[in-house]
């Protein structure tokens, strides 16, 4: 199926898409490269790089992994064999960016399909994603069909609002409370960052947060911009990153991503992949218009470990090519004294009552429970002894 990949109203390329085997065998031509997706135009750039295969390897990626908790149970609700066969469903539309397929000389215009500005139905997705009991036929016209992450989720519309609902994935159920945790106290600090909510949906634990892009931008991730010049060698990863940042007039650019480590090191966020933080960019304008607020944080707070395990000491974190850096190294890299510490002192109790409320939908015990506590007051001590 010959196709235009597209960047809202802009021709990006002429592309063959292969509907069997749910690939893209061919680039025919290139229009307009500043448009395309920033690892694409990385591939242009370096011809050691095979564009086709970065092409293939990002439209991979606007997928549903099949990693996915209960990946099994969605596949079989949406009566597909593979997350693959999602990928040019509903023109492969997402609400991350503004990319899209459509076959060569189809008359759509981006206004009339765009899942920002038009309306779609989430209900039936929403319930296979949380549920393993719902039957009934579920619309693939959606931007559920380009959502990554091992969580379970699922794109709804609220109040006019595009909101991204998440559940849980490790054995403590307590990632949504992660969640509304890292929001309350970016909220106190007065740091940018995508606000989250806790809600139950069929007698499940979730959490909530608007969509923070419009439809005139996209996310491009860090993992692309880290790639998009050469590393010196006298520099660290840290460096190399912002200066590529400031090069391109990002305002705050050292502060906003030092504020999201910061964050990392107080909560003992152990996953900050290079795919959840970056910049968001005007797809008109081509402008880097600011970092992306703080999101993604709901794997912190040793959910992942049993009780026994819990060490809230020191741990890893995931810090740019460095999977496993101990959070102990991380203020090396941050200027914490503009942080009013003191605007937190209360939290730890807050944060108690939350976990209390809560309890009948996650797996936390009463000896989880202060140890948890107990943590986050021993966090924030670090920091204000720091």
């Amino acid at each position: 199926m010959k196709c235009i990949l597209m960047n809202k109203n802009t021709e990006v390329a002429s592309i063959e898409i292969d509907t069997n085997y749910n690939i893209i065998s061919k680039i025919y031509e290139i229009y307009n490269i500043d448009y395309a997706p920033l690892s694409l135009k990385n591939a242009y750039k370096d011809k050691s790089e095979s564009e086709l295969k970065t092409l293939n390897k990002w439209y991979k990626g606007r997928g549903i992994p099949s990693w996915r908790k209960d990946i099994e149970n969605l596949l079989e609700k949406l009566k597909i064999n593979s997350p693959d066969e999602l990928l040019n469903k509903a023109y492969g539309l997402s609400l991350s960016d503004q990319y899209w397929f459509k076959e060569e000389n189809q008359n759509l215009k981006w206004e009339n399909i765009n899942f920002f500005t038009n309306d779609f139905e989430y209900k039936g997705y929403l319930n296979i994603s949380l549920s393993s009991s719902y039957n009934e036929n579920v619309s693939l016209h959606s931007p559920n069909n380009t959502t990554d992450g091992m969580l379970q989720k699922a794109w709804i519309i609220e109040n006019g609002k595009r909101v991204l609902v998440k559940g849980t994935y490790s054995l403590s159920r307590q990632e949504p409370i992660n969640e509304w945790l890292v929001s309350e106290i970016c909220d106190r600090l007065n740091l940018d960052y995508c606000k989250y909510y806790i809600d139950i949906i069929d007698n499940k634990l979730v959490s909530k947060c608007e969509d923070f892009i419009t439809d005139n931008e996209e996310i491009i991730t860090a993992s692309d911009i880290f790639k998009s010049e050469n590393k010196a060698n006298d520099i660290n990863d840290f460096t190399h990153y912002i200066n590529i940042l400031e090069q391109h007039g990002v305002k705050n650019a050292r502060e906003n991503v030092e504020n999201m480590f910061f964050i990392d090191f107080l909560v003992m966020n152990f996953d900050r992949h290079m795919k959840n933080f970056g910049v968001i960019r005007n797809v008109e304008t081509l402008k880097w218009e600011r970092a992306t607020p703080i999101f993604d944080t709901g794997e912190c707070m040793e959910c992942n470990k049993t009780l026994n395990e819990i060490n809230f000491n020191d741990g890893t974190g995931k810090f740019f090519t460095n999977t496993s850096k101990k959070f102990s190294t991380y203020l090396e890299n941050i200027n914490t004294n503009r942080f009013d510490i003191s605007k937190l002192n209360d939290l730890p109790n807050i944060y108690k009552e939350k976990l209390i409320k809560y309890r009948e939908y996650t797996d936390i015990s009463d000896e989880r429970i202060e140890k948890l506590v107990t943590g986050l007051k021993y966090r924030i001590s670090k920091i204000a002894g720091n």
